[in-house]
């Protein structure tokens, strides 16, 4: 179904984003941090700001199409299926609903074309912990919600590594709000704490996703969906689970389109990518169990390196004669 635009900037929803972002900062990095840490954290959120400022891109508010919602829905209830009734990795479920998607979107032409971001979004609202979102109606919810604030976000955030599981977040975190008004939201979930040479993996592996990403998606021409599922999908196989994850988290970076990381892209995604890695290994955000945590870790990525990006080109400038 197509609807009409609803206002004639996406400023609203935009705001709302960033405002939602910072609160994933702020209490995943800021909260009980050190001075020195809570320091080098206000400088980094600048640097975030500064990116976010340059490169969200506000664009008028999309139209509603009830399909993108409802392929949301069902691929949060496919994952929900695989990782809560057949015991199958969250990780690996989301990857091969993600593959899906983007095959569907690749081959499908026109008929079945957005169909790749709409189930990639909805599957990573399903990656919520049950522990936090008991009954799985919640989940679909979250979807549902996922779905429409990724059609009237449309044109906002375009090429932007991390915005569908930004979206989710955002969706997961409403509905989280509204399950605990009702007094049915769970005990938690409890961040892992990664062990000896696991925080050395996990940088690693942020420095190697986004790179097989981006080759992926822009030169073998999978788009970026399939370029961040496949390989998300194999590692989640053939990785143990506290790696798995932060693959497919940092994957997310390498969905940053080629306009964003020009004139440098490699640097750029090795930037991003190992803030990602540090973020996500040494400062896990405490919205552990929340859907959309490593999109949101990514796009803080993202908008950091971007927006140190944006400060130095504006001093190279100035001093230009």
């Amino acid at each position: 179904m197509n609807g009409r635009p609803l206002l004639p900037t996406s400023w609203p929803l935009a705001l709302l984003m960033g405002a939602m972002l910072l609160v994933f900062y702020a209490d995943g990095f800021l909260v009980g941090a050190t001075l020195p840490l809570a320091l080098a954290f206000g400088l980094l959120g600048a640097l975030v700001l500064v990116g976010f400022l340059h490169h969200a891109d506000h664009g008028p508010i999309g139209s509603i199409r009830l399909a993108t919602v409802l392929q949301a829905v069902l691929a949060a209830g496919v994952v929900l299926g695989l990782s809560r009734g057949l015991s199958i990795s969250v990780v690996v479920a989301t990857a091969l609903v993600g593959c899906a998607g983007g095959l569907l979107d690749a081959l499908g032409r026109q008929r079945w074309a957005g169909v790749g971001p709409a189930v990639y979004c909805g599957a990573f609202t399903a990656m919520t912990s049950k522990l936090v979102l008991l009954h799985p109606l919640w989940v679909l919810l979250s979807a549902a919600l996922a779905g429409l604030l990724l059609e009237l976000l449309r044109h906002s955030w375009i090429g932007i590594g991390g915005k569908l599981g930004s979206t989710a977040f955002v969706a997961v975190i409403g509905v989280v709000g509204l399950a605990m008004a009702c007094g049915a939201i769970g005990p938690g979930a409890q961040p892992y704490a990664l062990k000896g040479a696991e925080f050395l993996f996990v940088v690693l592996i942020a420095l190697l996703s986004p790179q097989i990403t981006y080759q992926l998606s822009e030169c073998w021409r999978l788009g970026p969906v399939l370029g961040s599922a496949i390989p998300g999908l194999v590692a989640a196989l053939v990785l143990p689970p506290p790696l798995a994850g932060p693959w497919l988290g940092a994957s997310f970076v390498g969905m940053t389109s080629p306009n964003r990381l020009t004139p440098h892209p490699i640097a750029m995604l090795l930037a991003m990518g190992l803030l990602f890695g540090l973020l996500f290994a040494g400062f896990e955000p405490s919205h552990k169990g929340i859907g959309g945590d490593l999109g949101a870790t990514a796009a803080v990525s993202v908008f950091a390196v971007l927006g140190l990006q944006a400060l130095l080109r504006r001093l190279q400038g100035g001093a230009a004669p």
